[in-house]
């Protein structure tokens, strides 16, 4: 999907927002304003009121950038501005006035915009912060309003579009541990993809629906979501059909103990994925999903790391640590530190959150292997990238990490360090 908001173009600023003075010059630039001069003759300024703009990371003045967003034709996502700020608030109330009100202000196509809106979110390296978790909210709330203003011919890709607003609200909502809220999300995202009759859109909604509902310790619902997914996933592009692929094999991998044909397929599954991903021509297809060599070989660690001592909870695991004589397959977990190190060998620069989901799966191997000292080590770095990535869903992933170390090698210094930083004593 091609949008007009070019992320990638600028620095980071504040709150998950690009550097605001880099994106005023870039579209003063656009504009035809080559000089500084030119546009503070035209805002009735003076040069260095407009030199001091393009310096600021952040412009406090919620005033002085709907002006400029107004003058230069910037997105107003790109500015920290969502367009119920730029309306005429007079008319607010009259939202389908409003929207063709909104539509005159750009000179780009609005739905193209919200697209932008969507694009940016995903793509911010501070998503899960709650300033920019709040912003997401409100351009959503925005754009609910929008479809149910929209014209009858046009209501199905305005539905489609906010069918993937939700999909990003679940996981933003997930990481602040608003379980019930996230929920919410993930069925009004499916519920929308099955109204408007959309496999892709569809297959897409399930397969985050089924994530969700494995962090939120739902496996039956999980499976359910994944199993119909993989029923669409002929509609699916490339990349979805094969994390749908991976994700199965996580889910499925907990019903394998003694199946040997389940498992097996669990291992087809991986190999399935692993193939589109090195013989198929893979282009961007909008979805946001990221199957990449560092996700085949993050979802064959796990994997394999519940097959090296096989559990379908974790207190199950906790009960069989609790027994000196029972081991890891060591040979399995010697295949899944391989794949963990071969996923962190993919990993993208500054991607706090990729980099703890690792690390937590890391911590998870050490404790199956009875290096706990190793996994209270690796789950306190895993909570610092929690932290970073204002991920409250990372910290209770540690929590549990936690909570198995404490129960089988209580008075490990270690372990108890990691309490302290959990602010757990005794």
């Amino acid at each position: 999907m091609q949008t007009g908001i070019e992320v990638g173009n600028y620095s980071s600023g504040l709150y998950g927002l690009p550097h605001m003075g880099e994106v005023i010059a870039d579209y003063r630039s656009r504009k035809g304003w080559k000089s500084q001069e030119a546009f503070a003759i035209v805002c009735g300024v003076d040069r260095q009121t407009v030199a001091y703009w393009e310096r600021k990371e952040y412009l406090a003045d919620m005033d002085r950038r709907i002006f400029i967003a107004k003058m230069l034709k910037v997105p107003p996502a790109l500015l920290g501005l969502t367009w119920l700020s730029m309306a005429d608030q007079e008319k607010t109330a009259n939202y389908a006035q409003t929207f063709q009100q909104m539509a005159r202000l750009s000179d780009e196509n609005l739905y193209t915009l919200y697209e932008d809106i969507l694009s940016f979110a995903y793509t911010s390296t501070d998503k899960y912060s709650p300033s920019a978790t709040y912003r997401f909210y409100k351009h959503q709330q925005e754009l609910k309003k929008l479809v149910q203003a929209a014209p009858e011919v046009e209501k199905e890709s305005w539905e489609d579009l906010l069918s993937r607003y939700y999909q990003l609200s679940m996981f933003m909502e997930q990481h602040h541990n608003h379980d019930p809220i996230a929920l919410t999300y993930g069925n009004e995202a499916v519920d929308l993809a099955t109204d408007i009759n959309d496999a892709r859109l569809l297959s897409a909604a399930l397969y985050r629906r089924a994530r969700m509902h494995i962090i939120q310790n739902r496996l039956e619902q999980a499976s359910t979501d994944i199993i119909y997914a993989q029923k669409q996933a002929k509609h699916a592009s490339k990349q979805l059909r094969g994390s749908i692929y991976l994700l199965g094999a996580e889910i499925q991998a907990h019903y394998a103990e003694q199946d040997a044909t389940l498992k097996k397929q669990c291992h087809k599954w991986q190999e399935l994925a692993t193939n589109i991903l090195y013989k198929e021509n893979l282009e961007d297809d909008g979805t946001f999903i990221y199957f990449d060599l560092y996700a085949v070989h993050h979802e064959r660690a796990k994997m394999l790391t519940r097959f090296a001592l096989f559990h379908a909870t974790d207190n199950e695991l906790v009960e069989q640590l609790k027994h000196p004589d029972t081991r890891a397959d060591k040979g399995i977990l010697h295949e899944a530190h391989g794949a963990l190190s071969a996923s962190r060998s993919h990993l993208d620069a500054h991607s706090f959150t990729k980099e703890m989901y690792l690390s937590i799966t890391e911590a998870r191997m050490y404790l199956l292997a009875r290096e706990f000292e190793e996994s209270a080590r690796t789950a306190k770095h895993a909570l610092r990238l929690a932290q970073k990535a204002h991920s409250n869903q990372g910290r209770s992933d540690v929590e549990k990490i936690y909570a198995m170390l404490n129960a089988v090698a209580k008075d490990n210094p270690y372990i108890s360090n990691l309490g302290v930083e959990l602010g757990i004593f005794g």
